[in-house]
C-alpha cells in the first residue's frame, strides 16, 4: 500500500473511531480496516485483566474463525511481548515462531510476524495488535509508528469503554462471589421469562441454601463464612451453561435461572453442585469439615408465570427440602 493511501486509510478509520461506528458490532468493522491498513491477516484489541491481556476485540478474521477463544488466546502481562512493547510503546517481532515470549496457542496457528501498540501512556491497560499468518514479509519500523499513533487515539475510546462496563459490572455483579446479584437477576430474568412466553420455552430456576451455615459463622467467623460462600460460588459456576444466569440472591442463598430447560434436567445440575459441595473438605482451624445445601426447584413452561412466582414456587420447594432433613432437593408441586 502506498503512502498516500495509508494516510486515507488511516484518516478513514479516525472518522469512523470518531463516529463510534465501532458500537455496531464491538470494534469488528474498524479493525478489518486496521488489518487492512498494515496488510496484515488480522487485528486485535486486548484489555488488561489482572496477569493477563485478553483479546476482547477482534478483527472477523480472527472473530469469526470459530477457533478464536480469548481464554485460551490470552497473553500474560509480564514476560510477553506486552511487557516489550510497554517499554516504547510498540513492538516489532518479525518471526514469532523463534520469539523467546511467544505463547503457544498462537504459534500453532502459524502467526509469522506481529506488531503490537500500548494502549495507554503511563498506566498501560491493553494493546493494539496486527499480525501476519499467510505472508512472511515483516512489518517495519514506520508500520510501529503508525499503529502506535491509532493506539493513542483508540485508548481514549477504549478506556471509555472499560470504564463503563467495570461501573456496570459494580452494579450488576455480587463483589464477593463474582456471581451476578439480585438486582442483575430482577432485571436479565424478567426479559428471559418475556422471551420464554414469546418463544414458547421452558425455564426452571434452582435455589440454594447453605445448611447450618449461621453455625459456621457463628463459631469460625465471618472470614471463614465468607471462604465457604465463595467456594460455593465456585462449584456453581463450574456446573452451569454460558445460558445460564448463576445469582447470589443474598446471605447464604443462591439462584441459578436456567432457559430452555424442564425440571428434570434441572434436578440433574442441582445434583451435581449439591454433590460436589458435599464432598468438599473444609479446614477450619485444623478441623475438617464437610458442608451440605438444600435446594428446591420450580418450573415455567412458555414464561406462563412471572420471575417472582417462579422464585416463591423455588423458595417453598427449597423450605421443604430443609424440613426434609437438609442436603437434599425438592421439585416444587402445587400440592407443596
Amino acid at each position: 500500500m502506498r503512502c498516500e493511501e495509508k494516510i486515507e486509510k488511516m484518516l478513514e478509520i479516525i472518522e469512523r473511531v470518531a463516529n463510534r461506528e465501532y458500537e455496531k458490532d464491538n470494534w469488528k468493522g474498524i479493525l478489518d480496516m486496521v488489518a487492512e491498513l498494515f496488510e496484515a491477516d488480522g487485528a486485535a484489541i486486548g484489555e488488561v485483566r489482572g496477569d493477563y491481556l485478553y483479546y476482547t476485540k477482534a478483527s472477523s478474521t480472527i472473530a469469526d474463525s470459530g477457533i478464536f477463544n480469548p481464554e485460551e488466546f490470552r497473553v500474560p502481562v509480564w514476560w510477553s511481548a506486552f511487557e516489550e512493547a510497554s517499554d516504547r510503546g510498540y513492538i516489532l517481532i518479525e518471526d514469532y515462531q523463534r520469539y523467546e515470549r511467544a505463547v503457544e496457542s498462537w504459534k500453532k496457528i502459524g502467526l509469522r510476524s506481529k506488531l503490537v501498540a500500548i494502549l495507554g501512556d503511563k498506566e498501560p491497560f491493553g494493546s493494539l495488535s496486527v499480525g501476519r499468518v499467510m505472508s512472511s514479509k515483516p512489518f517495519t519500523e514506520e508500520d510501529g509508528k503508525i499503529l502506535r499513533s491509532l493506539a493513542f487515539i483508540f485508548s481514549f475510546i477504549v478506556k471509555e469503554e472499560l470504564e463503563k462496563k467495570r461501573l456496570l459490572e459494580k452494579a450488576i455483579i455480587d463483589h464477593l462471589t463474582g456471581l451476578y446479584n439480585r438486582f442483575y437477576l430482577e432485571e436479565a430474568g424478567a426479559r428471559e421469562i418475556a422471551r420464554a412466553k414469546r418463544y414458547g420455552f421452558p425455564i426452571s430456576l434452582i435455589m440454594f441454601d447453605l445448611d447450618n451455615f449461621k453455625q459456621v459463622n457463628d463459631t469460625y467467623g465471618h472470614q471463614v463464612g465468607d471462604r465457604v460462600l465463595v467456594k460455593f460460588a465456585s462449584i456453581v459456576s463450574s456446573n452451569v451453561r454460558s445460558t445460564d444466569m448463576p445469582v447470589r440472591y443474598g446471605g447464604e442463598e443462591f439462584v441459578v435461572l436456567l432457559p430452555h430447560t424442564y425440571p428434570e434436567e434441572a434436578v440433574k445440575v442441582a445434583e451435581r453442585i449439591r454433590e460436589e459441595f458435599e464432598k468438599f473438605l473444609f479446614r477450619f482451624e485444623g478441623e475438617v469439615m464437610r458442608l451440605t445445601v438444600s435446594a428446591g426447584i420450580s418450573f415455567c413452561n412458555s414464561g406462563e408465570c412471572s420471575l417472582g412466582e417462579l422464585i416463591q414456587m423455588a423458595d417453598k420447594a427449597m423450605y421443604e427440602a430443609k424440613e426434609k432433613g437438609k442436603n437434599r432437593i425438592e421439585v416444587f408441586s402445587y400440592q407443596t
